[in-house]
């Protein structure tokens, strides 16, 4: 049988405090050493980040590659919108909406000479003005159509297809609602010596409130009044379901629109209001214009206004708001355009016939070009490098790149 080892544990020599005392300041200064070497190394790469964020934001792309190319049958006269991601194509004769690859998914004939679009979230609204039919579409096709007794000036949908119309005879404009298969909700007559004449009338999204905005140029004068109507159970219990009045001398209102649900933008000449409220919208605040309005733009976060340049005789300015009315940004540029807006990725487009530019909303130029053929739409891919040009003959999606 095996005999068991004996083990002998030998004490270790004590340390004095003073060693002690030097080890630990030797673990502190390691640890201080590991931690500057750590903050060296984060301000490093925070400084790199912030470097190749302010090359990116402040890198303006002249070149470009195309990812993808399809061919595209040219319409004479055509003219082209985005619409939930897609193409809407229209002319005199008819409406056809496809992807942007080119499948088509609905087709709509009829005859105007010059048709109207007004949409909103999946529904749109085709309707010519002094044209007596209102075709009523959504993404899967027509949902309805709608013939007037009386010749159309505007019209405005909802998000579930309801339409309010602005109709004149004779003396007297007529504003009706309707719901996409034609039946009439609402409608009334103005009288033009009593009320004033209409200019312009937005829908809500919900189709619960709708705006009016009437010119009266009486005695001599000119003012403007927005009138407010709810069709819910709070305009239930006012005199023609009126919540809202607002009167403004000196001022013509020719533009209004519910950017969302509750706020609602008036573009006037002298100033533009804004309006929010979830049954009476009151006004939130005044933007006094600095000069004549040459274009406006908006979407459902922004809203700018264009000017000429008010520092030379060439060129315009564009003023952006939010829609707290603060202004975010003013930027100058120089293209003779004839278009400007947002794009879905924010950012905003200017272009022309055969040039575009491209801006942050921090001011910076993202992209510039003139192409040798006509562009008809610019449309964001994923993010802001990505894009398609909807142009003569075709649509190319393409990615910016560096030019050397």
């Amino acid at each position: 049988m095996a005999k068991s080892g004996n083990t002998t544990l030998r004490a270790l020599p004590e340390q004095s405090a003073e060693e002690l005392s030097e080890l630990k300041q030797k673990i502190r200064i390691h640890r201080m050493k590991i931690l500057i070497l750590i903050f060296i190394l984060t301000g490093v790469a925070i400084g790199l980040l912030f470097a190749a964020f302010l090359y990116f934001e402040n890198k303006v792309y002249t070149e470009y590659e195309v990812m993808e190319q399809v061919e595209r049958r040219e319409t004479e006269a055509a003219e082209y919108k985005e619409f939930q991601g897609n193409v809407l194509q229209y002319t005199q004769d008819g409406a056809v909406y496809s992807s942007i690859t080119g499948e088509v998914f609905w087709n709509q004939t009829y005859e105007m000479e010059s048709p109207r679009i007004t949409t909103c979230e999946d529904y749109l609204a085709i309707y010519e003005q002094g044209g007596n039919r209102i075709y009523i579409m959504n993404t899967d096709g027509q949902q309805g159509t709608i013939q007037t007794t009386m010749p159309l000036q505007r019209v405005s949908i909802a998000r579930q297809g309801t339409v309010a119309v602005l109709m004149e005879d004779s003396q007297t404009s007529y504003i009706h609602m309707y719901d996409k298969d034609g039946k009439q909700l609402a409608g009334g007559g103005l009288h033009i010596e009593n009320s004033g004449y209409p200019l312009d009338l937005a829908l809500s999204m919900d189709a619960q409130k709708l705006a009016v905005s009437m010119l009266d140029i009486t005695d001599a004068s000119v003012k403007s009044t927005v009138v407010f109507y709810n069709y819910g159970k709070v305009g239930k219990n006012e005199i023609d379901n009126i919540v809202g009045s607002y009167t403004y001398d000196d001022m013509m209102i020719p533009s209004i629109h519910f950017v969302t649900n509750d706020k609602l933008l008036a573009f006037g000449d002298t100033k533009i209001l804004i309006y929010e409220g979830t049954q009476k919208p009151v006004v939130m605040k005044e933007i006094k214009n600095r000069n004549q309005i040459r274009s406006l733009y908006y979407n459902e976060n922004y809203f700018g206004l264009v000017y000429d340049n008010p520092d030379s005789a060439k060129g315009y300015l564009t003023s952006i708001y939010n829609m707290k009315g603060r202004l975010v940004l003013e930027q100058k540029f120089d293209l003779d355009y004839t278009d400007i807006g947002f794009l879905q990725n924010g950012l905003l487009c200017i272009r022309n016939e055969k040039s575009v530019q491209i801006y942050t909303m921090r001011g910076s130029k993202r992209f510039e070009h003139t192409f040798d053929r006509s562009i008809y739409d610019v449309i964001s891919g994923s993010g802001q490098l990505d894009y398609w040009f909807i142009m003569s003959g075709e649509t190319n999606r393409i990615k910016l790149k560096d030019d050397f």
